[in-house]
């Protein structure tokens, strides 16, 4: 008799895991916005600016970690009394890994490589040719379970290599950016 309620206990717990599982598992959509702040030799011709995000998250329900492809429009002001704007419009393909919690505050931590494209306008002489190169990304954020849908705050640093030009020795270097995100996130399954 206690073999029989032992089993019967053990399956229902793994029934009760499964179904936690199952149910943490799914797509989402995320749509968010945030400051955006240039660093190294991209803060050398480039202010404080602003951004726009739309995501896409798969996680399987068996793991902790999924996937999230994200495009940004990104748009920075000019340094030195320069009157026009930058503008660097991207995506990104990243694996996200979620701390198991059962609180309302989920935290994760997401990277991954992405392309950029970038261009420069000045007032007056119009924009330089965009220019494509390929860069890489990590961060960290947390998401808040707002019933159906969460809201989420993370910061990323972005590296995009030889976006930017050295303004005494006129080499590539890399690029860096660290995009601050709030949004909501939409189940979508």
């Amino acid at each position: 008799m206690k073999t029989l309620m032992r089993g019967a206990a053990v399956g229902l717990a793994l029934a009760l895991v499964a179904q936690a599982a199952q149910a943490q598992a799914g797509v989402s959509l995320g749509l968010g916005a945030g400051a955006v702040v240039p660093t190294g030799s991209m803060a050398d011709v480039n202010s404080l600016g602003w951004s726009g995000q739309a995501a896409l998250r798969v996680k399987p329900g068996a793991s902790p970690v999924g996937f999230q492809v994200d495009a940004f429009y990104t748009r920075l002001g000019l340094e030195n009394d320069l009157d026009g704007h930058s503008r660097m419009i991207g995506g990104t393909a990243n694996a996200v890994f979620a701390f198991p919690s059962a609180a309302v505050a989920r935290p994760y931590l997401i990277g991954g490589l992405g392309l950029y494209n970038g261009k420069a306008t000045l007032e007056g002489f119009g924009s330089t040719d965009s220019d494509t190169k390929f860069g890489a990304n990590a961060g960290a954020g947390f998401d808040f379970k707002l019933g159906p849908a969460a809201l989420y705050a993370e910061g990323r640093f972005h590296a995009i290599f030889k976006a930017a030009v050295d303004t005494e020795t006129f080499e590539e270097k890399t690029a860096y950016m660290i995009p601050l995100t709030v949004g909501l996130r939409w189940s979508l399954r």
